[in-house]
């Protein structure tokens, strides 16, 4: 390890400085790559993401606050409370969709309290059920403007690849010139030392 610290302050100031740089541009980008496949890995799966839950909008029944493709974070629903206008993702409690994932608007509070009534934004009338707090999962948090292009192109093998390898092979590709260098300004070093004792050899 001594040695490689040695052979590196042999390099010339300029190029450790655009190494080091490429590196932790490398290394930035192999973890930014990394984050991107784990957020389409959970929108796929559609499950928690670091406390949150990051879906993926399949209908339209919530146009025009969001459209089919586009990718919403959901902070995880811990029972606080809600009001009318909140969006909520929330496990359908009967009906056709009975188990399925819903993102709807609440539109009301039961009196008693115990549900909430829930509305598409595309549509002008309430659902028919009412949802419980044991059926929601998450609140709206926000939308991920880039998140569903990155998602899909993530989704085959080929974008994989692309946006995760490209980055490794830059950074493995720095730290072998970066190799390939100092052996070289190492070696020049050893004969330029030969050198200067074979002409102090010759004098004397």
């Amino acid at each position: 390890m001594s040695q490689r610290r040695d052979e590196r302050k042999k390099l010339p100031v300029w190029y450790r400085c655009l190494s080091a740089a490429l590196t932790v541009c490398a290394v930035a980008a192999v973890l930014f790559c990394g984050l991107l496949a784990l957020i389409a890995r959970a929108v796929s799966e559609g499950g928690a993401f670091f406390g949150s839950v990051i879906l993926r909008v399949e209908t339209g029944s919530m146009s025009p606050t969001f459209e089919p493709g586009d990718i919403v974070l959901f902070s995880e629903y811990g029972g606080e409370e809600l009001a009318a206008g909140d969006i909520i993702v929330f496990r359908a409690p009967s009906g056709p969709l009975e188990g399925e994932r819903v993102t709807h608007r609440i539109t009301g509070v039961a009196e008693d309290g115990s549900g909430f009534f829930t509305r598409g934004d595309a549509s002008e009338s309430d659902d028919a059920w009412t949802v419980s707090r044991e059926d929601i999962e998450g609140v709206f948090a926000r939308k991920l403007p880039l998140a569903g292009s990155v998602a899909g192109y993530m989704q085959s093998a080929g974008g994989r690849m692309l946006v995760i390898g490209l980055p490794i092979v830059l950074l493995v590709a720095v730290l072998l010139a970066d190799a390939a260098l100092s052996r070289k300004l190492a070696s020049e070093s050893a004969d330029g030392a030969k050198h200067d004792g074979h002409a102090d050899g010759e004098k004397s």
